[in-house]
């Protein structure tokens, strides 16, 4: 994942002053009717201290309402997704440097930690097997196991290492895969954060991380059509394969998933890299998850923002939500969208894009309006 444009050097700068969080739009319909989700379209959300930071206008899925007074309405959860975080490289270097992990999410951790799940992509492995790479000169992503800091403290609940960079190992090579893999397991794991789309064999790799919220269920699925050298094996370690041959059993899964889960969310990375576009076979994949059982189907990999689509059945797919913790040079890959969606019990009742900015080849910022309305913009479909 690298471009010749890349940028030379990152050395660690001051701590930019905080910015106000976006303040989440929440709001409840009457009796459950699916309706169509409208184009994106920038709209103002006014934060705490008074500044106006752009989001996409919240789409409502679905409404709902009790059908009597003695019937509740069910609590709202809200889900945050973001887009590629890179462990290695310039992030690691500059938390290194600082000696403090927590840098990338000092402006949007707040946001992060206010959902009540927080799922993220994990591009590299997190292993104390290799010091990580220079800053930015290779295409080797592996990270300390210290990187777990800053996970725990932007509050990330479920992470995919269902990527083509999971087995990176620095200047060790390729002999030491599988146990930087077994090692970024393990410090997640112990960190509190559920990985999924990996595991110790293929089986494991597969299965569903089912997280319970406010009493409704939801099932997480990772998988990666990209890097098959990184897919487990009946008995290797790895990621779970998405491929048209693998296609068959991922359905399946998402079958398994939907018959004890309320919502089944499958987190895919896939796509052609510095692509604002779904390809063909992303579309198809897309629409027969959703026709399995799946209500989301959150992608990564391009790191561009590609668009969000909503498929026959009211299942949405966000392509791919561009990079967020990455140290690439180019003005559009240093750009991406959270993905906040909104549950009353198992119907998705809206979601909403928040766009982002980053920074020093490391961290996040809220944009200026204009660059967030470009942002949105691209995620139309």
């Amino acid at each position: 994942m690298f471009l010749a444009g890349l940028l030379a050097a990152c050395a660690p700068g001051a701590r930019p002053a905080a910015q106000a969080a976006p303040s989440p739009t929440r709001s409840l319909a009457a009796a459950i009717s699916v309706t169509a989700i409208s184009t994106p379209s920038p709209a103002p959300t006014v934060a705490a201290t008074g500044t106006t930071i752009p989001t996409a206008a919240p789409r409502p899925s679905a409404t709902l309402t009790a059908e009597t007074s003695q019937t509740p309405m069910p609590p709202a959860v809200r889900l945050l997704f973001t887009g590629d975080i890179n462990p290695g490289r310039c992030p690691a270097q500059i938390a290194l440097a600082r000696d403090d992990f927590t840098v990338p999410y000092h402006i949007v951790g707040e946001a992060l930690r206010a959902a009540d799940l927080t799922i993220g992509s994990l591009d590299g492995s997190l292993s104390d097997l290799s010091p990580p790479s220079p800053c930015p000169e290779t295409l080797n992503l592996i990270g300390p196991a210290r990187t777990v800091e800053g996970l725990v403290y932007a509050g990330f609940d479920v992470i995919t290492v269902a990527t083509n960079h999971a087995k990176d190992c620095g200047r060790l090579g390729w002999n030491c895969a599988d146990r930087a893999f077994r090692d970024t397991l393990a410090h997640l794991a112990a960190a509190g954060i559920a990985p999924v789309g990996g595991g110790e064999d293929l089986a494991a790799a597969r299965a569903a991380v089912l997280v319970e919220r406010q009493g409704v269920r939801f099932a997480f699925l990772g998988l990666t059509a990209v890097g098959p050298e990184t897919w487990a094996e009946a008995g290797r370690p790895g990621t779970a394969p998405l491929s048209a041959q693998t296609l068959p059993g991922v359905l399946a899964d998402i079958r398994a998933a939907r018959a004890w889960a309320d919502v089944v969310v499958v987190l895919p990375q896939w796509g052609i890299e510095y692509t604002e576009r779904p390809t063909e076979t992303q579309q198809r994949w897309a629409a027969a998850m959703v026709a399995a059982g799946a209500t989301l189907v959150i992608g990564n990999h391009p790191h561009l923002v590609q668009p969000v689509q909503t498929l026959d059945g009211g299942g949405v797919t966000a392509y791919a939500l561009g990079n967020f913790v990455f140290d690439q040079g180019p003005w559009r890959t240093r750009q991406g969208v959270l993905f906040a969606a909104t549950f009353h019990g198992s119907v998705l009742t809206a979601w909403e894009l928040l766009p982002i900015h980053i920074r020093s080849l490391h961290q996040p910022h809220w944009p200026d309006p204009t660059e967030a309305a470009e942002i949105l913009e691209r995620s139309q479909w």
